[in-house]
């Protein structure tokens, strides 16, 4: 027991040894530490420079595209929903400058897509189904053009171009008898069209009635003498009338017209 109180007493005064009395820095020792303190942090090598400034960092430009793309996206996707808190007369407006363009270019197709969102936000308005029933005469749609034209009729039942166009399909279709319906309601509202008494001419024709034929057709002769196309049925309606006379002046007619056109022509 003895031994080790001892031996715990040199162990202590060790400890108190070396934090009592420990070695004295003579100045000399000092400033020559002081130096090789000083000639160290003189001599640290300054940090190399970054390869990309932050200017020029790639991951500056990749945040920064980030950033710009989300405000676009954004921005768009602001637009889309705003979309859907138009009005219906903007929206009216929106489809209609749309299909528009499309029918500028002849893509009826595409066109009939926003005709049909046009007509849908402006019920009352015959014009969107007007110019469906265009472009289905154009795709050789010539039914579904009929019955687009009757929906407009319908709308606005003064709707004279309607009905002539529509007129003029029945008489491709050779619906005579609905064309003379239509055509003679338009020649008392309009007596001054050659076009509509030439239509009509050709549907009392092809419905067996060659009297109203050539009385509609002299009509438009009558109207606008100088158009070849009214004196060629015109002369061919003689032919089977076996008014040989009267065919003749109408195909020599044609000659002429067909010879002042061609010397406009040079």
């Amino acid at each position: 027991m003895a031994k080790e109180e001892k031996k715990k007493a040199e162990t202590l005064e060790d400890v108190e040894v070396e934090i009592e009395a420990p070695e004295a820095a003579t100045p000399s020792k000092d400033a020559e530490t002081l130096g090789q303190r000083k000639s160290a942090k003189a001599k640290k090598p300054a940090p190399e420079p970054e390869a990309d400034s932050l200017e020029g960092s790639t991951s500056l430009y990749w945040h920064s595209f980030l950033l710009v793309g989300g405000r676009l996206l954004n921005r768009m996707l602001d637009w889309y929903n705003g979309l859907f808190s138009f009005t219906p007369k903007d929206k009216a407006k929106l489809y209609r400058n749309i299909s528009q363009h499309y029918l500028k270019r002849g893509s009826y197709d595409k066109a009939m897509k926003y005709l049909k969102e046009w007509a849908r936000n402006e019920k009352s308005d015959p014009e969107p189904i007007y110019q469906m029933a265009l472009a289905l005469a154009s795709m050789g749609e010539y039914q579904r053009a009929v019955n687009a034209f009757d929906k407009v009729l319908k709308l606005r039942p003064t709707h004279m171009v309607a009905m002539y166009r529509k007129s003029a399909l029945l008489v491709k279709m050779k619906d005579y008898a609905g064309a003379i319906k239509g055509l003679e309601q338009i020649s008392a509202e309009n007596p001054n069209d050659p076009k509509v008494f030439y239509l009509l001419g050709l549907a009392y024709d092809g419905a067996g009635q060659l009297e109203q034929g050539i009385a509609a057709m002299q009509k438009a002769v009558d109207l606008d003498p100088d158009e070849i196309k009214y004196h060629q049925h015109l002369g061919f309606m003689n032919v089977r009338r076996e008014d040989h006379k009267t065919a003749a002046e109408h195909f020599t007619k044609v000659m002429e017209l067909e010879r002042d056109q061609e010397g406009d022509e040079e």
